[in-house]
């Protein structure tokens, strides 16, 4: 029924106020994707949207490449606040999620935690954010209360690999309430992935049965926070 309801009011929501596209202003896609169809055309696939690991993520996920103009979306999220664009990225991943059933797998989405004076300067958790949107598609909870950011962390751009592992060692701590639960870390970017592999090591010592990595886009290089 809950899925029913959340269709029609889309449907009417649509109807309402149509959706205009973050990219380029023209109209978007119906029901209520502000993304225009062309503009959806431009976002760059990722090499391996799929892939195991890594350890001790079970798998991770990332449909596209961190390129223009998904790379646009994702800063003015993060650091315009135009949260419009989450709902888009968090409609475009669930989407994605959902054509291949990787949802079934797991019982929780956990975005990944801001420290809380990087929440408190920006206003918004941009993770949670998206989390919100793939979860409400996907009929799946999302817990921001299972993980968090104990230690403020230096940005992991232009960190080497031994520089970021240092960076978030003992960044992160897991809640007992994880236990027993297949979980999705969600990130809006990945690039060595270090930042996952954190938090689902401390999520998994604190008894979780799986943890997988959900991300928007994957980087090719250190350019990302």
């Amino acid at each position: 029924m809950n899925e029913w309801v959340d269709r029609h009011l889309d449907r009417i929501g649509g109807l309402l106020l149509p959706p205009r596209c973050v990219l380029c202003g023209s109209r978007g896609q119906a029901p209520c994707l502000d993304l225009c169809a062309g503009c959806a055309a431009d976002f760059e696939a990722a090499r391996e949207p799929v892939f195991a690991g890594p350890a001790p993520l079970r798998r991770s996920c990332a449909p596209y490449a961190y390129a223009w103009p998904l790379d646009h979306l994702v800063h003015v999220l993060k650091y315009r606040g135009r949260l419009a664009t989450a709902r888009v990225l968090g409609t475009l991943l669930a989407r994605w999620l959902a054509a291949r059933g990787l949802q079934h797998e797991i019982d929780v989405i956990v975005p990944v935690p801001l420290h809380p004076a990087r929440h408190a300067e920006r206003g918004f958790n941009q993770s949670a954010e998206v989390a919100r949107q793939v979860g409400r598609n996907l009929r799946l909870p999302v817990v921001e209360s299972l993980a968090v950011r104990r230690r403020a962390t230096a940005p992991q751009v232009g960190l080497d690999l031994d520089e970021r592992r240092s960076n978030l060692a003992g960044a992160f701590a897991a809640m007992p309430a994880a236990r027993g639960l297949r979980i999705a870390l969600l990130d809006d970017v990945t690039t060595t992935g270090r930042t996952l592999q954190e938090l689902a090591a401390v999520l998994l010592g604190a008894g979780a049965a799986a943890v997988d990595g959900w991300c928007v886009a994957r980087a090719d290089r250190a350019e990302t926070t």
